[in-house]
């Protein structure tokens, strides 16, 4: 006999929160005021030392409540909630972010109505007080070339498609898709040694499965802020080479392995940079080890702007 799939299966909703009481309260309302219905709510607080816990508690039952210790990053409390989830589908929301009302039922529907598809992924744009800025995807000029290409409608990335993408263009973030629950607990979440970049990195391993939908329409808005992870340049650079470097082990097709190698070497000879303005110089030579020797002229001439400033520097501090 036949399945029949769910019409409105549950939907898991993981929220990672830390000190998050300026902005939670209307995270949850924007949520709870979803068209779709079937939704189970889950917060785990990441060792709060504000008033989170208490805003939070105020929405149970609708919304479940755990906290833990500390961990210092995303990827640990969103996969404590991945192991208390029951839904069919799950998705993970920043706990600053606001959801418009219909994004939910838009990518369950898609969904449903392709059980092929590993994920749904929907538009968004930032936010900062009362401005608001254009769309992500329109800010992707290789990702666009696909959206125009299907006249700004729903559709389908084939999992090479989207890998390819992605690795010269990050189109999306956290709080963008719509997973299965059975791929996400097959790649057992995010990788907790990543403290930035792992939903690009969780985001990948599951387009490798299959296809994956795509929703041009704004689906949340992406509040910035003075606290937003993402402003830490050396913590970023590091984390974009581990990311890169961890996918090219895994990634089965070869040109894609190489095009993550070339990635990995970019984002490395940036770090160096990074490293060599903040005057750590021996933490810079140390990376040379890893891109050696340069593979490009583009490359040797970067190399040798580098050395330059490193003798400028240890000669500076040493006169």
């Amino acid at each position: 006999m036949e399945h029949t799939p769910n019409p409105k299966p549950l939907v898991s909703i993981v929220i990672a929160a830390y000190n998050a009481s300026e902005y939670i309260r209307e995270t949850l309302d924007s949520i709870l005021a979803q068209t779709y219905g079937n939704l189970e709510i889950i917060v785990v607080d990441d060792g709060s030392t504000d008033n989170t816990a208490a805003i939070v508690k105020a929405y149970i039952p609708r919304v479940n409540y755990y906290y833990q210790k500390n961990s210092g990053s995303c990827a640990s409390p969103r996969n404590t909630g991945l192991g208390k989830i029951k839904g069919d589908f799950v998705t993970f929301f920043d706990a600053d972010d606001i959801m418009l009302p219909e994004k939910i039922e838009i990518q369950v529907v898609a969904l449903v109505a392709n059980p092929e598809a590993v994920m749904s992924i929907i538009n968004y744009r930032n936010f900062k007080g009362n401005e608001r800025t254009a769309d992500h995807f329109s800010n992707c000029p290789i990702f666009s070339s696909y959206v125009g290409r299907n006249h700004s409608k729903t559709f389908a990335l084939l999992s090479e498609e989207c890998r390819r993408i992605m690795i010269d263009e990050n189109f999306t973030i956290a709080s963008s898709p719509v997973f299965r629950s059975e791929y996400l607990k097959q790649e057992q979440g995010f990788d907790e040694t990543l403290t930035a970049c792992e939903d690009f990195h969780l985001i990948y391993r599951l387009a490798i499965h299959g296809q994956v939908i795509i929703h041009p329409e704004i689906g949340f808005e992406r509040r910035l802020h003075d606290q937003n992870m993402s402003s830490d340049n050396e913590r970023m650079l590091k984390n974009l080479v581990n990311s890169r470097s961890s996918l090219r082990m895994i990634e089965k097709n070869n040109q894609f392995s190489r095009f993550l190698n070339v990635r990995v070497r970019q984002y490395l000879r940036k770090l160096q940079s990074c490293l060599i303005n903040k005057g750590e110089t021996i933490s810079a030579l140390k990376l040379y080890s890893k891109t050696f020797p340069p593979k490009s002229i583009d490359e040797l001439r970067h190399d040798i702007k580098q050395f330059i400033k490193i003798f400028i520097t240890f000669n500076s501090r040493n006169l």
